[in-house]
């Protein structure tokens, strides 16, 4: 699969200070951002996932506060690499399955100093992940559970108080449910991510958590193209979460026919004279999917 991603956020960064007077004013750094992902993605032995992914930063609007401005112009974050290796079950096919998997970004800003501050770190990050997920009857379901390491830094200078500005690495977890129907290739249904600073942060803690809710439509065009919709909105915020988000995914994605094998004996259904009994370990040469019901071969069945 190949494809692109956009991605729109709504106030991402933004700064609460109390005036001389009292009064609690907010400041929108970044008040408007749009993110382009390149992605790509390939499987083998029906079991490995590997995975690429480069953000491209097209758009950022905002007001300068603390040493922090919006990207001017377009910028390329850090590429992301990812493996998933499938332990049991199949996610899109069975009623339980489990996947274990890790991303890694490498920091482009240690090979050039040209890339803004605010497009990437300085140091590789790593987030392992577990999911487990499943399709029954016709609802797809995922839980991920991962730990997002990265080094602790501060946002901005001393203008800005310490607590709340200080990010680490994370714990993160994921639900989704939907709606899904395979034969007419659409899925609806809601998802949210909640992640929460455990280094140099207070885990669960006002400024240092972060959950969203999104939902997210998605439909493949002849078994060829994928789309996807999905908006959302932060309950929860830190630094990155936006109280608006809208996304949209083009890419080329094939999905193999499903093919249906009520008898699970390796013949499809169209073709199996007999779909609701197993051909066995000896199967009758002239008629496909069936067992020999004259083990003796005395022409007497």
């Amino acid at each position: 699969a190949a494809g692109l991603t956009l991605n729109y956020g709504h106030n991402p960064l933004i700064v609460r200070a109390q005036s001389a007077d009292g009064t609690a004013q907010t400041t929108a750094i970044v008040a408007h951002q749009l993110i382009t992902h390149v992605d790509l993605a390939g499987s083998f032995l029906d079991r490995v996932l590997i995975t690429a992914s480069l953000p491209v930063i097209f758009l950022e609007r905002g007001t300068p506060v603390g040493g922090i401005a919006p990207q001017d112009g377009v910028a390329v974050g850090d590429p992301r690499f990812g493996l998933s290796v499938r332990l049991f079950g199949q996610p899109y096919g069975s009623p339980v399955s489990l996947s274990l998997g890790a991303s890694v970004w490498i920091p482009l800003r240690l090979a050039t100093d040209s890339l803004p501050a605010q497009s990437g770190d300085r140091s590789v990050r790593v987030l392992p992940k577990l999911a487990l997920g499943g399709l029954a009857s016709r609802l797809l379901w995922s839980v991920t559970a991962g730990f997002y390491y990265r080094p602790q830094a501060l946002l901005g200078n001393s203008t800005f108080a310490e607590d709340g500005r200080r990010m680490g690495s994370e714990l993160q977890f994921g639900a989704a449910l939907a709606y899904a129907d395979r034969e007419r290739r659409f899925a609806i249904g809601p998802e949210a991510l909640l992640s929460t600073v455990v280094t140099g942060g207070k885990p669960f803690g006002p400024d240092y958590t972060s959950l969203e809710l999104l939902l997210g439509a998605h439909y493949n065009i002849k078994n060829l193209i994928q789309t996807s919709l999905a908006v959302g909105t932060g309950i929860l915020r830190e630094p990155g979460t936006p109280d608006f988000r809208l996304l949209f995914r083009l890419a080329y994605a094939p999905i193999g026919k499903i093919v249906h094998d009520r008898d699970s004996d390796g013949v499809p259904d169209e073709r199996d004279l007999c779909p609701d009994t197993p051909k066995g370990p000896e199967p009758d040469p002239e008629r496909l999917g069936c067992p020999i019901y004259d083990r003796d071969r005395d022409g007497v069945h």
